[in-house]
């Protein structure tokens, strides 16, 4: 019985701890200071590999299809993790997300370094899987796309779709905004390309409800 009341309260007490690292690491997560860091960041992860790639001797062609592939690689990461690991309710990064889609203007991104710490390991195996160039170039598509990711996720949340010049970025905003209100949708950001693909577009969604059975907020 003894053992089982000491097991009970180191349980409590993990539970404790894990609860109040999780409020820090949210705080953190929502400061302003994060959410610049952050996007400075993530500006550097290109431009750290543009400059890396500038070193070694390679065709323009080369570099494009390189960074292109890295591009279109981030925009299916983007959609599989925003589907499958922040809108699941068993993933850690749930409740930061969720905060998010409860609060949208409010200021929250990931640990300032946690695009560099992924990506330099994703560098080191790289680098020894294929030729330096195309590791490095492709890498730099990667982080653009991330950084692009930034951006338009940054101009959806702070300014009105009335105040954006350009019809492509309202479209971009008014797709996003759809997410907001019915969650199982729209879940890319800087396209709707894999929406369309895995049949998570808002349209198609439509077309396969009835009049009397609209799709439902989660």
């Amino acid at each position: 019985m003894i053992e089982v009341g000491t097991a009970l309260r180191i349980t409590e007490r993990v539970r404790q701890i894990g609860s109040t690292t999780g409020s820090m690491v949210g705080a953190i997560c929502e400061s302003r200071i994060n959410y610049w860091a952050a996007y400075a960041c993530d500006f550097s992860c290109p431009c750290i590999f543009a400059y890396l790639g500038m070193h070694h001797a390679s065709s323009w062609p080369a570099i494009t299809f390189s960074a292109l592939v890295g591009l279109i690689f981030f925009s299916l990461i983007e959609y599989v993790v925003h589907r499958w690991l922040l809108h699941d309710r068993r993933s850690l990064l749930f409740y930061l997300h969720d905060a998010h889609h409860n609060n949208p203007e409010r200021t929250s991104a990931f640990l300032f370094p946690t695009s560099l710490l992924l990506l330099m390991p994703a560098w080191f195996l790289l680098t020894r899987g294929l030729h330096f160039q195309q590791a490095v170039y492709f890498l730099m598509g990667l982080s653009c796309g991330y950084f692009y990711f930034d951006t338009l996720h940054h101009v959806e949340h702070t300014i009105r779709i009335n105040q954006i010049p350009f019809r492509w970025l309202q479209k971009t905003w008014a797709f996003h905004s759809v997410h907001h209100r019915i969650e199982q949708t729209n879940f890319g950001v800087i396209t709707p390309f894999w929406d369309y693909v895995f049949g998570t577009h808002y349209k198609q969604i439509r077309r396969k409800q009835s009049p009397a059975s609209p799709v439902q907020r989660s």
